[in-house]
């Protein structure tokens, strides 16, 4: 078992699994998600899988490594499409087909697996329960992005303007609806000492 711990406060699970490189933006990124292994733990922290699933998913796994590898990959290449397509609208620049037809065929194959069950409060969505589909943790983060694309929680989606090129990804939550970095305490720290070395620089000028 792993023992990465993933960071979950974007607000929003897409973007949380975006989130699992770091220095997205930059051309030397920090990989976090290395193996199925490192998968099923995110989707354990993230509680998208139980223990218990967790653990049959890798003992599945060790069944079935090209299969694994197969889900594995197939996550990576969600995930990059996810950064691409918000990274993108942040910045004002078109979508690629590419990006949208790699979370469309995952759409495809996570929305067969809801099902709407009747709860005391109503009926809510719910996932299949008893399916060994080694991708399940898949299908949430997947509907996460399509529901946020067509929200209006959209046009809140910032990308750190870290000049690093940190790239992560997170629902600004502010209440003047301005903030621009992953936190104050590092990238924002960072920028904020820059400018003042500018002004310092512009005035000894």
């Amino acid at each position: 078992m792993s023992d990465k711990y993933y960071d979950f406060d974007s607000g929003n699970l897409a973007l949380d699994f975006a989130n699992t490189s770091d220095w997205h933006g930059s051309d030397q990124p920090q990989e976090n998600l290395t193996g199925y292994d490192d998968l099923v733990t995110w989707g354990e922290q993230g509680k998208l899988l139980t223990m218990a699933q967790a653990e049959s998913f890798r003992q599945a796994a060790a069944r079935q490594p090209e299969e694994a590898s197969r889900v594995f990959q197939r996550a990576l290449s969600l995930r990059e499409a996810i950064y691409r397509i918000f990274s993108s609208l942040y910045a004002g620049r078109s979508l690629s087909a590419d990006e949208l037809a790699t979370l469309n065929a995952e759409l495809k194959k996570a929305m067969p697996n809801l099902e709407l069950v009747l709860q005391t409060s109503g009926l809510e969505w719910r996932w299949l329960e008893g399916t060994n589909d080694l991708d399940r943790m898949l299908w949430p983060v997947a509907r996460a992005t399509a529901q946020l694309l067509t929200s209006d929680q959209l046009d809140r989606v910032r990308e750190c303007e870290d000049d690093r090129g940190c790239g992560y990804l997170f629902i600004d939550q502010s209440k003047n609806h301005s903030r621009r970095w992953c936190s104050m305490e590092s990238c924002g720290n960072r920028a904020k000492a820059r400018r003042h070395y500018a002004r310092q620089q512009d005035l000894r000028a």
